[in-house]
């Protein structure tokens, strides 16, 4: 691929990352300007084992600000870390590295979240509150997905249509998310629509996570480097850590979630590097 193309890609992630941060601040601002709690949403379900609740409460003010508390880590972590890894993607030029990137812009997404407790507060139509749920369930589908195929690259996956296979992996993430059932009577605390089908969402990331990891132990064989089982194990850190906090209704799995992703992006990313510059 051009170095236009990889210079315009960047450029673009960094762009919508920056967006999707201004656009969170302005929606917690409004929501705490208007005075919006949780409750607007009506009878929220528990989304979340009780030990993740531990030093936390379903108290619409609490959950209120550890909700958005979680929201803004997964937003600052998005923003930082792609503002850190752009100049050693391009040192490397490193298919690992950009879908990472990717990975770490998918999370971005969490912040249209904050749109089912405004648009329920101005009685918008009901429509728009489930295509906030689906929005953000494409992006979680849609960051694993770049954690997959991060992996398919370290096992020297050779195809460098990078657009076309982007492409490819947002129509995938968004009939996942489109396929899903949504119980569109009861919301979580997440302030997103019940899913009606939490089994087979649980399977499909599960799928995905443990193909990532297989692939990276299959690297270490193929490409006779150990730092890929370390990668690995760095992988499985974003995994854990994006799951805790795109459930983030509690000091613990925010605390717990962010320290996984910084852990876990900075030991990837090293390892990669270290890997193709021989450092």
């Amino acid at each position: 691929m051009s170095a236009i193309f990889h210079r315009n890609l960047i450029v673009s992630i960094l762009v919508v990352s920056l967006f999707h941060l201004v656009l969170f601040a302005v929606g917690a601002y409004l929501v705490f300007q208007l005075d919006i709690l949780p409750d607007v949403l009506g009878d929220l379900v528990e989304p979340v084992p009780r030990w993740l609740l531990v030093f936390g409460t379903l108290e619409p003010g609490f959950l209120r600000i550890t909700a958005l508390t979680g929201m803004a880590s997964l937003l600052l972590f998005a923003v930082l870390a792609n503002l850190g890894v752009r100049t050693r993607y391009r040192r490397t030029d490193s298919a690992e590295l950009l879908f990472i990137m990717l990975f770490c812009l998918s999370l971005c997404l969490e912040a249209w979240r904050l749109g089912n407790l405004i648009f329920q507060a101005f009685g918008l139509p009901q429509y728009l509150n489930v295509v906030v749920t689906r929005v953000v369930l494409f992006s979680r589908f849609f960051g694993l997905l770049c954690l997959l195929v991060s992996s398919l690259y370290a096992v020297a996956m050779k195809y460098t249509q990078y657009s076309v296979l982007i492409g490819g992996m947002a129509v995938l993430a968004f009939t996942l998310a489109g396929i899903l059932p949504l119980d569109t009577s009861l919301y979580e605390a997440t302030f997103l629509y019940k899913l009606g089908d939490r089994q087979g969402y649980f399977f499909v990331r599960l799928i995905l996570a443990a193909l990532m990891v297989i692939n990276f132990f299959v690297a270490v064989r193929l490409r006779r480097s150990r730092r890929f089982a370390v990668a690995a194990v760095a992988g499985l850190f974003l995994f854990t850590g994006r799951e805790l906090l795109q459930y983030g209704i509690a000091p613990l799995p925010i605390v717990l979630g962010t320290a996984l992703l910084i852990v876990g992006f900075v030991i990837f990313v090293r390892q990669i590097v270290v890997f193709y510059l021989g450092l």
